[in-house]
């Protein structure tokens, strides 16, 4: 039958325009579409029709972010409410008719703080809104904690419902327009700014075809600093919120991948005030329209050749997609397309599988299969590594190959006419021949698996081999011309060398006997771990706890100061272990994920200084950086560099004595390569301890961890964490000289890494 012709005998353009085979399509697509099995493809379908329709933000909206460079501005977080004041005086006297700021504020701070924003909440005139939450208690359970601002602010402020939930697969896509809080129902924040109470509260889908690029934004910052344009607020809705990476608010989305809280607030308030909260259209509707396809069309599909189907499946579902696209654009409405797109695609199937004969292919499956079987018998028993030899049940050899020759050590003519037992002592040669007259039917039977034996090779040593043994009886035929009367029967020979596995068994216990000294070294590092969490946790909570109940008095006495000593000191080592034993077991368990992005190293250097300078100036302990002026863009995890830069900036610092410096470049190797060196002219190592300090719990001698503390984690951490990147740890000292560490980041992670050489002639630029 040609496949690329129509099909023109009567009997077969009737059978294939029977409606059955369609109806039954419409009914496994119908259940799956009525069990939520088709809302995966339904939503993929409705994010890609946002993909082709985007349009820009209202008027109305601007958002004020909490982002990374006002964080590094103002340094400590949670940020001292006076802040907040500030900034909602800022934007009242430029004009911003409502003002929502996203930042909890159910608990208090300083009297004083706490009476700033309350006083500046009030003087903005109601037109503060603040979050209200709800949490579960627990996982698991139907228990709520409701979580509203204090009284101070909320009096004088509109409250609304920040809650948002994600779907099935982990995204953001509805969003509901009203909250159930303890016993009656609050406004989600977009439909308390819309200002309308909805006539019903089913959720509704965000509009995430509005380009959040549009959105007028001003970082927190540069608002703070008056740094902006008031024209740009006045009239408007002010949305303040957390969009930096690092405070955890970035939302799972359709399309955009990930936004930041704030940011899906907004698409949600825009979707309210444009009249852009998508209903999906009614199942009835889509159903209605499958049925029709699979009964009148399906057959017909059928029928034609599979050019035409073909051609008119694509046609039908472009056409489908089109027009729900156009009716997203055009009314917020989804048109669910996905139980016609299956329809069509599962009709066509089943006319290809019409078109097919199944007799012919059966045949030609056949003869390809035979043809393919013999051809891949004959490559894999000529290329096994195996030796095999096929003997009659007398055991005279009928066949060798090659590796039974290499085993045996002479050549196939050697071999072939000769009796098996020649070269192989078999158990019991006997036993196998009676068996041979005992094999009925056309199974193989197994008589012999995974002995060990020796053979005997031309050399006259004898190789140690594991031999299995298997009778295949030659049934007879049912031909007229058979002329035999008896079953007959094969001997197969399978031969394997064992001694290089013999060796590998040696191998393989030595292995274990150092993973099970490996595991003991674990339990032991593990019991160890334990004791020092114990040990300074116990002091943590009995020093607080004494201070909490001022049981020696009021603050001041002189107790509460020692005590107040050892509580930091035991808490930061705590702390330190902990997060580094952590560290650890993340990349040594290949669990340790990185967030990378193009970043800004010098910024991030620059910021490292900052963090060590503190301890630097105890220790009398001068910092420099020497970067070049244009550095490019570093690919990398920015928190775990910053981590990295620590550790090296710490161990420099603690190892290097008074009047001494610190100092961290970046530099470009001749291979383009970025170099990233922090040097001290400190201690400095011994040549012979340099690669041991880079093992966990290592350091150089006793009296050095006596003097400088710490439990040798550090430099193994960076190991691990500069292996994940890429890129290469080199380590350098000289002892009572000084020490150099330099991380070699591949080019491959530099921005516009072909164009590295042209840096040249750079400052150095010394911090103060």
């Amino acid at each position: 039958m040609n496949l690329f012709q129509p099909v023109n005998t009567k009997a077969l353009h009737d059978s294939k325009r029977s409606r059955w085979p369609h109806a039954v399509v419409f009914v496994l697509v119908a259940l799956a579409y009525g069990l939520g099995g088709l809302d995966g493809l339904e939503h993929k379908l409705m994010d890609l029709r946002f993909r082709v329709s985007d349009s820009p933000v209202s008027s109305d909206s601007v958002l004020v972010g909490i982002d990374s460079q006002s964080i590094r501005e103002f340094r400590q977080w949670p940020w001292r409410r006076s802040l907040h004041a500030q900034l909602i005086r800022r934007l009242t006297a430029a004009g911003a008719r409502r003002i929502v700021l996203d930042i909890d504020l159910s608990s208090s701070s300083s009297h004083a703080e706490d009476a700033d924003l309350a006083a500046a909440i009030r003087d903005a005139g109601g037109r503060v809104v603040l979050p209200i939450f709800k949490q579960r208690t627990m996982s698991g359970t139907k228990a709520f904690t409701y979580t509203e601002p204090l009284a101070m602010f909320r009096d004088h402020a509109q409250t609304a419902s920040v809650n948002i939930q994600t779907e099935s697969d982990s995204l953001v896509r509805r969003y509901n327009r009203v909250e159930s809080w303890q016993e009656t129902f609050v406004p989600a924040l977009a439909t308390q700014l819309a200002g309308l109470m909805p006539v019903f509260f089913e959720p509704f889908y965000v509009d995430y075809g509005i380009r959040p690029q549009s959105v007028p934004y001003f970082s927190y910052a540069d608002v703070y600093r008056d740094q902006f344009s008031a024209d740009a607020v006045k009239g408007r809705t002010v949305f303040i919120g957390a969009v930096a990476v690092e405070l955890g608010d970035m939302l799972s989305v359709p399309v955009h991948g990930s936004l930041a809280g704030p940011m899906v607030q907004i698409l949600a308030y825009e979707s309210i005030k444009t009249g852009r909260t998508i209903e999906r259209s009614p199942a009835s509707l889509s159903l209605i329209a499958a049925l029709l396809l699979a009964l009148f069309l399906g057959p017909r599909i059928s029928a034609w050749s599979w050019k035409w189907g073909l051609l008119t499946t694509l046609g039908l579902g472009g056409l489908s997609f089109a027009g729900a696209a156009g009716l997203q654009v055009f009314a917020p409405v989804s048109a669910d397309i996905s139980p016609l797109l299956l329809v069509l695609s599962l009709s066509y199937i089943w006319s290809l599988i019409q078109k097919i004969d199944i007799q012919s292919l059966g045949l030609f499956k056949q003869h390809m299969a035979a043809v393919h079987t013999r051809a891949l018998m004959s490559s894999v028993v000529g290329e096994s590594f195996d030796g095999i030899i096929i003997t009659k049940p007398d055991g005279e050899i009928l066949f060798v190959n090659p590796a039974a020759c290499n085993l045996l050590e002479r050549r196939t003519n050697d071999i072939e006419g000769q009796n098996i037992s020649r070269f192989l002592q078999t158990d019991d040669d006997s036993a196998y021949e009676a068996k041979s007259r005992d094999v009925s039917g056309s199974e193989a039977q197994v008589i012999a698996k995974s002995r060990l034996s020796e053979v005997k090779a031309r050399s006259g040593v004898r190789v140690p081999v594991e031999y299995s043994a298997t009778i295949v009886p030659l049934v007879l035929g049912q031909s007229a011309f058979e002329i035999r009367t008896d079953n007959r029967s094969a001997y197969i020979y399978t031969l394997r060398d064992v001694r290089e596995s013999q060796k590998a068994e040696m191998a393989m216990q030595t292995a274990a006997d150092k993973a099970i000294a490996a595991d003991h070294a674990k339990t032991e590092l593990l019991a160890n771990v334990s004791h020092e969490l114990r040990t300074p946790l116990n002091a943590v909570i009995g020093f607080s706890t004494c201070m909490d109940n001022e049981m020696f008095g009021p603050l001041g006495h002189e107790k509460y100061k020692e005590y107040a000593h050892d509580i930091l000191y035991s808490g930061q080592h705590l702390l330190e272990m902990v997060e580094n034993i952590l560290t650890i077991s993340r990349v040594d368990s290949n669990n340790y994920t990185l967030v990378e992005e193009n970043l800004d190293l010098g910024a991030l250097v620059h910021d490292c200084v900052n963090i060590v300078k503190g301890t630097a100036d105890l220790n009398q302990v001068t910092l420099e950086a020497d970067l070049p002026d244009d550095l490019p863009k570093l690919y990398a995890d920015s928190k775990t560099l910053k981590q990295i830069l620590l550790n090296l900036l710490g161990n420099a610092v603690k190892f290097t004595g008074a009047e001494g410096t610190v100092c961290t470049s970046v530099r470009f190797a001749p291979s383009g390569e970025l170099v990233l060196t922090v040097a001290d002219n400190g201690i400095g190592i011994a040549q012979d301890d340099v690669q041991r300090i880079i093992k966990p719990f290592e350091q150089v001698e006793g009296a050095m961890s006596r003097t400088h503390g710490g439990a040798g984690l550090g430099l193994h951490i960076v190991s691990g964490l500069v292996e994940l990147h890429g890129a290469q740890l080199q380590i350098q000292s000289k002892l009572g000289i000084g020490t150099k560490v330099s991380v070699r980041f591949p080019r491959e992670r530099v921005a516009g890494y072909d164009n590295v050489f042209s840096i040249v002639d750079q400052t150095s630029r010394r911090l103060d």
